[in-house]
């Protein structure tokens, strides 16, 4: 049992210091079974046999601390590739609700919302115009003489 195992997930584990480190490890030592596994296979493929043991202890033996750095930054980034790619569609997905949203019938009726607002709006401005007007204050006259004391020079 103990000629069983595989001393590469030892070597990876080991690195997990924080939370969210043991997906990095379990990429890691699935990028490292992939290398594995290809190696294997393209080697079976050029001896036409079975891969001896010693062959496969050899690349084994092969994954050192500089090799487990490979396989952990290429881990690294691709959680890193993958949540960047995840938030993108995330972010797409919101502005398609957004936008779904404002042509169901929300944008258009604040639209109308707001033209009403402002031809209240304006109705009340010329109604008191008329209103002072109506109480003999000329409006438009005292503009102008306040034109003539400030001139737009």
């Amino acid at each position: 049992m103990a000629d069983e195992y595989n001393p590469i997930f030892g070597k990876i584990f080991d690195r997990v210091e924080q939370p969210g480190d043991d997906i990095i490890a379990y990429i890691a030592y699935g990028l490292y079974k992939e290398r594995k596994r290809a190696f294997l296979t393209a080697r079976r493929e050029e001896l036409n046999a079975a891969v001896p043991q010693q062959e496969v202890d050899t690349f084994v033996k092969t994954y050192d601390d500089g090799q487990i750095d490979l396989i952990w930054n290429a881990a690294k980034d691709s959680l890193a590739t993958f949540a960047v790619n995840y938030a993108d569609a995330e972010k797409e997905a919101a502005v398609r609700a957004a936008l779904g949203e404002a042509l169901k019938g929300r944008f258009w009726q604040q639209v109308g919302v707001t033209a009403a607002a402002n031809t209240v709006f304006a109705i009340g401005v010329v109604g008191v115009y008329f209103l002072l007007r109506f109480f003999g204050v000329d409006l438009l006259d005292r503009l102008r003489q306040l034109e003539q004391i400030f001139p737009n020079n």
